[in-house]
């Protein structure tokens, strides 16, 4: 339960953190997202699909780090990491050694963030009442 208390808003920081900086500084995200929506036959918007990210992000990291729906708030921020994770840093990219260790690096932190989000969505909730026993 201690643990709890601080891993939790641990990983609500970075969350909150990386919308807030996707909300002050949208255009390389916007970028990323448009190539990879450039593959499916739907038109969408990448404007709107990394402002609406931005907002699961500081929405499920304010929501995890207060203690409140902190599993549903976990699901749904590993749910938005993972396609943020595939669209920012493509291995097939090309570019120097220097960038592509750079991306490797942010995709294994992702990583490392993701399964931290995982165990946080199977850790138990809240707090819970014991039963007295009567008799």
């Amino acid at each position: 339960m201690l643990l709890s208390r601080v891993a939790r808003p641990l990983l609500a920081a970075v969350s909150v953190a990386n919308g807030v900086e996707t909300l002050l500084n949208p255009k390389p995200k916007i970028e990323a997202t448009a190539q990879l929506l450039a593959r499916t036959p739907a038109p969408v918007n990448p404007a709107l699909i990394v402002q609406a990210g931005a907002a699961v992000k500081i929405v499920g990291g304010v929501l995890m780090g207060l203690g409140w729906a902190p599993r549903i708030a976990a699901i749904a921020l590993a749910a938005d990491l993972i396609p943020g994770t595939v669209a920012e840093h493509p291995f097939s990219a090309a570019g120097s050694p220097d960038a592509r260790k750079a991306r490797q690096a942010n995709f294994l932190s992702n990583c490392g963030l993701l399964g931290g989000l995982l165990l946080a969505s199977t850790a138990p909730g809240g707090k819970r009442r014991r039963r007295r026993k009567r008799g």
